[in-house]
Protein backbone atom coordinates (compact mmCIF):
# COMPACT_ATOMS: atom_id res chain seq x y z
CA UNK A 1 0.00 0.00 0.00
CA UNK A 2 1.39 2.92 -0.95
CA UNK A 3 1.73 5.82 1.88
CA UNK A 4 -0.84 8.57 0.00
CA UNK A 5 -3.21 5.50 0.14
CA UNK A 6 -3.01 4.50 3.97
CA UNK A 7 -5.60 7.15 5.03
CA UNK A 8 -8.55 6.18 2.55
CA UNK A 9 -8.02 2.20 2.92
CA UNK A 10 -7.81 2.35 6.84
CA UNK A 11 -11.16 4.81 7.43
CA UNK A 12 -15.27 4.35 6.97
CA UNK A 13 -14.58 7.24 4.62
CA UNK A 14 -12.87 8.38 1.55
CA UNK A 15 -11.30 12.01 0.76
CA UNK A 16 -12.81 13.38 -2.54
CA UNK A 17 -12.84 16.20 -4.77
CA UNK A 18 -15.77 16.76 -7.24
CA UNK A 19 -15.59 17.58 -10.45
CA UNK A 20 -18.23 19.56 -12.61
CA UNK A 21 -18.74 19.72 -16.51
CA UNK A 22 -19.73 22.94 -16.22
CA UNK A 23 -16.35 24.87 -17.14
CA UNK A 24 -15.17 27.71 -15.10
CA UNK A 25 -12.30 28.96 -13.99
CA UNK A 26 -11.03 29.57 -11.18
CA UNK A 27 -7.45 29.49 -9.61
CA UNK A 28 -9.04 26.36 -7.48
CA UNK A 29 -10.13 24.58 -10.61
CA UNK A 30 -8.47 22.28 -12.47
CA UNK A 31 -9.07 20.82 -15.85
CA UNK A 32 -9.36 16.99 -16.46
CA UNK A 33 -9.70 16.06 -20.23
CA UNK A 34 -12.09 13.96 -21.64
CA UNK A 35 -10.15 10.04 -20.55
CA UNK A 36 -8.11 11.73 -18.29
CA UNK A 37 -8.42 9.55 -15.30
CA UNK A 38 -11.46 7.86 -16.85
CA UNK A 39 -13.60 10.76 -16.94
CA UNK A 40 -16.32 10.91 -19.82
CA UNK A 41 -16.03 14.60 -20.71
CA UNK A 42 -13.95 17.04 -19.93
CA UNK A 43 -14.80 18.31 -16.40
CA UNK A 44 -13.04 20.73 -13.61
CA UNK A 45 -12.00 19.50 -10.29
CA UNK A 46 -12.79 21.80 -7.56
CA UNK A 47 -10.24 21.70 -5.21
CA UNK A 48 -12.06 24.11 -3.14
CA UNK A 49 -14.70 21.48 -2.16
CA UNK A 50 -12.72 18.76 -0.45
CA UNK A 51 -14.63 16.36 1.35
CA UNK A 52 -15.29 13.27 2.37
CA UNK A 53 -17.95 10.27 1.74
CA UNK A 54 -18.78 6.72 3.34
CA UNK A 55 -17.18 4.50 2.00
CA UNK A 56 -20.61 2.66 0.79
CA UNK A 57 -21.58 5.53 -0.90
CA UNK A 58 -18.34 5.06 -4.07
CA UNK A 59 -18.56 2.54 -5.99
CA UNK A 60 -15.05 1.10 -5.28
CA UNK A 61 -14.54 0.22 -9.24
CA UNK A 62 -11.78 2.80 -10.15
CA UNK A 63 -12.99 5.07 -13.67
CA UNK A 64 -10.23 4.85 -15.44
CA UNK A 65 -6.09 4.79 -14.86
CA UNK A 66 -4.66 7.03 -12.83
CA UNK A 67 -3.89 10.56 -13.14
CA UNK A 68 -0.74 11.38 -14.40
CA UNK A 69 1.96 13.27 -12.23
CA UNK A 70 1.82 16.54 -13.89
CA UNK A 71 -2.13 16.95 -13.04
CA UNK A 72 -1.41 15.85 -9.54
CA UNK A 73 0.60 18.06 -8.76
CA UNK A 74 -1.56 20.74 -10.30
CA UNK A 75 -4.23 19.66 -8.18
CA UNK A 76 -1.89 19.72 -5.20
CA UNK A 77 -1.29 23.24 -5.34
CA UNK A 78 -4.88 24.26 -6.46
CA UNK A 79 -6.20 22.38 -2.55
CA UNK A 80 -3.15 24.70 -1.31
CA UNK A 81 -4.56 27.83 -2.28
CA UNK A 82 -7.91 27.00 -1.51
CA UNK A 83 -7.00 26.19 2.10
CA UNK A 84 -4.93 29.91 1.78
CA UNK A 85 -1.43 28.24 1.65
CA UNK A 86 0.64 29.70 -0.92
CA UNK A 87 1.89 27.23 -3.86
Amino acid sequence: MRAIDARNVRANDLIVIPCSTTMRGAPTHVRLRRGEGGVSDTCMVKCEQITTLPKDYVDGTPLGGPIGRARLVEIERAVLRAIGVPA
